[in-house]
């Protein structure tokens, strides 16, 4: 009968392709449990927070993140794990890998800066896009929160573009109503029981017909006061962003209002 035997080189080879098949299963395997893990800490991080456009957006950005980085840390093992079965010398690889990630350390410090910056701003929450926010002299709307840089269009429509690591200092306007304050001089000889409810007046008018007020306009009380002139303070809550406009458009109704009431601006 025939004695066929399978030559050895081809038993080593197909030893060494099951062993590669087992380091992709491994590979698959883990790389599955992690991200099964990873969403469902981020569900639960979603839903404790409340599933709104922002958290969910916010979420989304963090899990792309860690996934990435497991997927990049779990190809580097087992290309490690596949040198090894064909007996490569992996030492070289590991050092070269040290020496790769030393140099990249110290020539774009400002770059892996940027971009851990950008991941706690995502992580912690400061600010996202569309809210109303100041960085640093920059005050606008953010149109897009990137893991290296920011990009806001302020009141007069310039994109400011800002690095990440370069950010210190943010106040966010979109978290809560804005107060306004507006301080408005008279003649000391004016009624100002009288100014108190016509100011009173225009705010609730301003408040029914211009966009953006949250609480209407009303006289505070009187900040200052001397022989010619009586200092009355105006205050009120607005949208974010809409400080500006509603200011404005006060400043026209108490000038028109003082007007046809006769009561003089100093």
């Amino acid at each position: 009968m025939f004695d066929f035997q399978v030559p050895a080189w081809l038993t080593g080879y197909s030893l060494k392709l099951w062993a590669i098949a087992k380091i992709l299963i491994f590979f698959f395997v883990v790389r599955f449990i992690a991200y099964r893990l990873i969403d469902r800490v981020l569900r639960s991080l979603c839903e404790r927070q409340g599933p709104t456009p922002v958290t969910t957006g916010r979420i989304k950005t963090l899990g792309s993140l860690a996934k990435s980085t497991i997927f990049y840390v779990l190809i580097f093992i087992a290309g490690i794990m596949v040198l090894k079965i064909f007996e490569v010398d992996t030492a070289p690889v590991l050092t070269a890998a040290g020496v790769l990630g030393l140099a990249i350390g110290f020539g774009a410090q400002k770059l892996v800066r940027d971009i851990i910056s950008g991941f706690f701003i995502v992580l912690e929450d400061q600010y996202s896009v569309g809210e109303y926010v100041t960085i640093g002299a920059a005050t606008g709307t953010i149109e897009e929160l990137g893991m290296r840089v920011t990009r806001l269009r302020d009141d007069v429509g310039k994109l400011v573009i800002v690095s990440n690591g370069d950010i210190t200092l943010v106040t966010n306007h979109s978290r809560g109503p804005i107060q306004i304050a507006l301080d408005i001089s008279i003649a000391a000889e004016s009624n100002l029981a009288k100014v108190r409810d016509l100011i009173d007046n225009i705010g609730a008018g301003i408040s029914s017909g211009v966009e953006g007020v949250v609480t209407a306009p009303r006289a505070d009380g009187v900040t200052a006061f001397d022989g010619g002139k009586v200092t009355i303070r105006i205050v009120g809550e607005v949208q974010p962003g809409r400080q500006e406009a509603v200011q404005a458009a006060l400043r026209e109704e108490l000038l028109a209002g003082f007007s046809s009431e006769e009561i003089k601006v100093v």
